[in-house]
């Protein structure tokens, strides 16, 4: 009995491993986010399988497996949080700009060489988007992030497509569609899925969506969303450059007066990021990793 039970568990070790592996390379070449967060919980599963299994192969505990099961689950989740909270620190002490400057960009290098980025283009185009611009801003040495920026008059829809660097020169594509109202208000929809912890202003609108990977699906969400609204859509004033650079600015000043940041003067003494931010950070970090959705 207790050799079936061993050749069980060393069967679904062996299942949990394969889907570990498999699933981030079946994210890599299909994109979809989901899978990226059911990796994420085989992963875990697997580390807590392991352990319980150890333990009782080599007998070293003889309480009930899944007393053992339960406990690799504390442990990994204690593992990771210690990772995530160093992370974070490291991120506070860090010369990374949480709210970098953007510039425009003249390189004509925005759009990466593949076959998604070429067929996302010629859908714009054949929407009747125009590109407004191209923008990029140095998180660390030689190290971009690329913005283009595109608008559809007749809607008043302004779409951002954010370039997140990647290893090896690769990068992914974030979307964030933006309609101003004449009130003020502001209609945002992004799928936005870098942990961001902060506030935003109580007049923008905003839906995160990490999940849909899709931009024709996240548009169709924010139409749906404006159609649900009581904003009265207007133009945009600004060009994309001014915009974007300001709403970094208004993001900054709202997180410093909301005790999410620490003042510049404090900055370098104490870090960039208070103890209330690191918590909204590390929660936000959780979620998006094992929920796909985000605090904000």
């Amino acid at each position: 009995m207790q050799t079936e039970s061993t050749a069980i568990s060393e069967y679904l070790l062996l299942g949990l491993a394969l889907l570990a592996v498999l699933l981030p390379v079946l994210n890599g070449r299909i994109h979809l986010p989901f899978l990226q967060v059911l990796s994420r919980w085989v992963r875990w599963f697997l580390f807590a399988a392991i352990f319980a299994f150890s333990l009782d192969l080599f007998e070293l505990s003889g309480r009930p497996y899944w007393v053992h099961y339960v406990t690799g689950i504390a442990i990994w989740f204690l593992l990771e949080t210690a990772y995530n909270w160093i992370a974070i620190k490291a991120l506070s002490r860090s010369d990374l700009p949480l709210f970098p400057d953007f510039q425009t960009n003249n390189d004509g290098d925005e759009w990466p060489a593949d076959k998604q980025s070429i067929d996302l283009k010629d859908w714009l185009s054949q929407n009747d988007y125009k590109r407004l611009g191209s923008l990029k801003a140095e998180v660390y040495e030689e190290t971009f992030l690329r913005a283009t920026v595109y608008e559809q008059a007749q809607s008043m829809t302004r779409i951002q497509i954010l370039f997140i660097p990647k290893r090896k020169g690769e990068a992914t594509a974030c979307y964030t569609i933006t309609t101003n109202g004449k009130d003020g208000g502001r209609l945002i929809t992004d799928n936005q899925f870098l942990p961001y912890g902060g506030y935003y202003p109580k007049a923008w609108n905003l839906c995160r969506k990490p999940l849909i990977g899709s931009l024709q699906r996240l548009l169709t969400l924010h139409h749906r969303r404006l159609l649900g609204s009581d904003i009265n859509p207007c133009e945009f004033e600004d060009d994309p450059l001014a915009e974007l650079n300001e709403q970094q600015r208004i993001l900054e000043r709202l997180n410093i007066e909301t005790g999410f940041l620490v003042p510049r003067q404090y900055q370098e003494e104490e870090g960039k990021i208070t103890y209330e931010g690191r918590y909204r950070l590390w929660k936000e970090m959780w979620m998006l990793a094992y929920l796909g959705k985000s605090v904000s």
